[in-house]
């Protein structure tokens, strides 16, 4: 079956995980605080690629999988903070220490940063081309957002999701020489301290 499949696949498919580990870290933690009910209806292994794909459909397959945990993901963290906005803090701070245990600490520049978070986030399927580079060197690397492409499981308002996400980059960032500079939700620079 994995000869029908490619590296590519297997990239988004990490980086799908990868956003469940992050909705399972939340999931746990709202759990043990009594903010939800069961942490089960939010969280979701993902079994090994290669038993699981449809290898008639790969593209639409791997489109679901990032609809569910999109749809999780947004559904969970609007059930801990509506109606309890002062909740966010606390995310953050799970949010950062999820990125402070899946650390850049081997980077060495502002692009090796921008490719540990371009094989990191799911930012949609490869060919939606989303993140575009806009100006790079040795000190920084610059970078905009093209779509929005997770707004729409926010109900058009993501703005949790990428506060969020901040704090996942700038946990990730921890312990290395570069920082992270983010005008709004659309530009990002990475640059060195």
């Amino acid at each position: 079956m994995s000869a029908f499949l490619g590296p590519v696949h297997f990239w988004l498919y990490d980086k799908i995980g990868r956003q469940e580990e992050l909705t399972k870290a939340v999931a746990l933690y709202a759990s043990e605080n009594g903010w939800i009910a069961d942490q089960n209806d939010y969280i979701k292994d993902l079994p090994a690629l290669e038993g699981v794909i449809d290898t008639g459909n790969i593209h639409g397959w791997l489109q679901n999988q990032i609809h569910d945990a999109e749809t999780r993901y947004a559904d969970l963290i609007c059930s801990i903070t509506d109606g309890h906005s002062e909740r966010m803090d606390e995310i953050q701070d799970v949010a950062a220490g999820f990125g402070r245990s899946n650390g850049c600490s081997s980077a060495e520049s502002p692009a090796d940063v921008y490719r540990a978070f371009e094989d990191f986030f799911v930012n949609g399927m490869p060919c939606d081309r989303v993140n575009v580079v806009g100006s790079e060197d040795d000190s920084e690397v610059s970078w905009e957002m093209t779509q929005d492409i997770h707004a729409q499981y926010w109900n058009g308002d993501a703005s949790r999701y990428y506060t969020i996400r901040s704090s996942v980059m700038n946990g990730m960032l921890d312990k290395t020489p570069f920082i992270l500079l983010s005008p709004d939700y659309a530009h990002y620079t990475i640059r060195k301290k």
